[in-house]
């Protein structure tokens, strides 16, 4: 049977590492055909155990085989399908992540996902899938990896203090506010953060916003859910703004989204 599982890590980790999520078809000798994975603003490092996962997402349309995998960031929505007895552990890293470990340009990988060994960075060379994989193995190799490379620099307090002020106004924050807040220029605020998380600003507020709104979606509570008030409730301009911005990233209209068809975090 087929499970879709959160971990949550520990807290010393919780600095860097969101969580872990699992797509578990171990057990199963039936695929699980065409569900979606939405865009979030995180990276994630994909460990596949099995025959793998079939990925349609613009133009790439392959099947990653078993290792471990560095997804970028992802502007659309992706469609996943899990091959029978295949198990893939995701390692969600927040989008601040990565540039306290690496100095890549990160921008040449949005919407791409690559085998780690294909990266030629050093931390990615000490990740592999073993025997008997647990999610605290997966976790003491990331801290091995990654540990002895961890910096602090202005530009990475820079992009941790502005995707953090993002997140915590659910995208309702503008560059200017942030630069002004961060003591820096909006131009150089903008270069860093598609160098950083290969996102742009906007990108990412509108990322943080479309989320929001399709949790409301999901998890509704008590209250009706119209297509007006999730559009002013999560600070778009208009219904009509709303709409298209949906349609472009969850490659659905908001009436049209069922909520089965796709891989969606735990709402308490």
């Amino acid at each position: 049977m087929f499970r879709y599982e959160e971990y949550q890590i520990r807290r010393e980790l919780s600095v860097f590492i969101k969580k872990l999520w699992t797509l578990n078809n171990l057990t199963n000798s039936s695929p699980v055909l065409n569900k979606s994975v939405l865009p979030n603003g995180c990276f994630n490092l994909a460990f596949i155990q099995g025959p793998g996962l079939q990925i349609k997402h613009q133009n790439i349309d392959k099947l990653l085989p078993a290792g471990v995998y560095f997804c970028g960031q992802m502007t659309e929505a992706l469609s996943v399908s899990i091959e029978p007895f295949t198990k893939a552990t995701m390692v969600q890293l927040y989008p601040w992540t990565p540039i306290h470990f690496l100095s890549a340009n990160l921008s040449l990988y949005t919407d791409q996902i690559v085998p780690t060994t294909d990266m030629g960075f050093v931390p990615f060379d000490k990740l592999k899938i073993v025997e008997g994989l647990t999610h605290t193995l997966i976790c003491r190799q990331v801290i091995a990896a990654f540990n002895p490379l961890l910096n602090f620099s202005t530009a990475s307090s820079l992009i941790t203090r502005g995707t953090q002020m993002m997140i915590n106004t659910h995208g309702n924050t503008t560059i200017a506010e942030v630069a002004t807040t961060l003591n820096c220029s909006v131009r150089y605020l903008q270069k860093l953060f598609k160098t950083s998380i290969g996102l742009t600003p906007k990108q990412l507020a509108v990322i943080i916003k479309l989320r929001d709104a399709v949790d409301d979606i999901a998890y509704p509570g008590t209250g009706s859910v119209t297509l007006t008030r999730l559009a002013l409730t999560n600070q778009f301009y208009d219904q009509a703004h709303f709409n298209n911005t949906f349609q472009t990233i969850v490659k659905t209209s908001p009436t049209k989204f069922h909520v089965p068809d796709y891989f969606l975090s735990f709402k308490n």
